[in-house]
């Protein structure tokens, strides 16, 4: 969701906090009020400049005295007179230190994996214990050799969702107007009759027939830009938390998908 600024500043204004209440008792004017939504309007003007990057949405931060700015390119801090701007990870004290910023992030990014769901190419495991996003190209050599064990993570309980990610782009650099030829072979599968059938193909370097159709592999593209995915395989949990970067033995990331699930 991208909001304009007469939006952003109304969204900041109507979150649960309130500045008013930390600076000034319900007996004192009104006028105090006032001035602390003007502060924290002059501090959300003061971000939007200095990150141009589209807001999500304004809360409480678990920090007092900050908001937390949800962006599509991840969660920053700010207080509340706008005169600072954190970019980190937030830990709560206790033990295992739960990092606050990763699960709010991982949050909106399981939102935008669960609008493309149905849209990826799903190898489902019989005896289901946990679900991950992985993003796959049909030219690379690691995809590969993680699909000829896709039964294998079946087999431990993964159910594996392909999300399709061309490496070269899915718009010719030089002509914004034209595919590139990895959209072009992936498309080949995403609109085959048979998609896994297809996948299976071009993953054993099979010829894979053309096939055109609606699709969704630009958003499916975007989404792994979203997600800082920059080459496959990359893999995800269903709920947007980052598993494994490149290709793992099975054991090692089963390992990894049971620790962040």
């Amino acid at each position: 969701m991208k909001l304009n600024m007469k939006s952003i500043t109304a969204l900041a204004l109507s979150v649960t906090f309130s500045l008013a209440a930390d600076e000034a008792n319900v007996s004192e004017p009104q006028t105090q009020k006032s001035n602390a939504e003007v502060r924290l309007q002059a501090a959300i003007d003061n971000f939007t400049k200095l990150v141009p990057i589209p807001i999500v949405t304004i809360e409480e931060a678990p920090l007092p005295n900050m908001v937390q700015v949800v962006t599509e390119k991840g969660v920053f801090y700010a207080t509340k007179d706008g005169k600072y701007i954190v970019a980190g990870n937030i830990h709560e004290a206790k033990e295992g230190l739960p990092n606050l910023t990763k699960a709010r992030l991982a949050k909106e990014n399981g939102k935008k994996i669960a609008k493309l769901k149905d849209s990826f190419i799903t190898y489902k495991a019989e005896n289901e214990t946990s679900e991950i996003v992985v993003f796959y190209d049909t030219s690379c050599p690691y995809c590969t050799k993680f699909h000829n064990e896709v039964k294998d993570f079946n087999s431990a309980g993964v159910t594996v969702h392909y999300a399709a990610w061309p490496r070269q782009g899915v718009y010719n650099p030089k002509n914004k107007s034209q595919y590139t030829g990895a959209y072009y072979k992936l498309e080949n599968v995403w609109c085959a009759d048979n998609q896994k059938a297809a996948l299976d193909a071009a993953a054993h370097r099979a010829n894979v027939p053309r096939s055109t159709c609606e699709n969704t592999i630009p958003e499916q593209f975007a989404l792994g830009l979203s997600l800082g995915v920059s080459g496959t395989p990359a893999i995800f949990s269903i709920d947007g938390q980052l598993v494994q970067r490149g290709y793992a033995p099975v054991d090692e990331l089963v390992k990894n998908i049971r620790e962040v699930n």
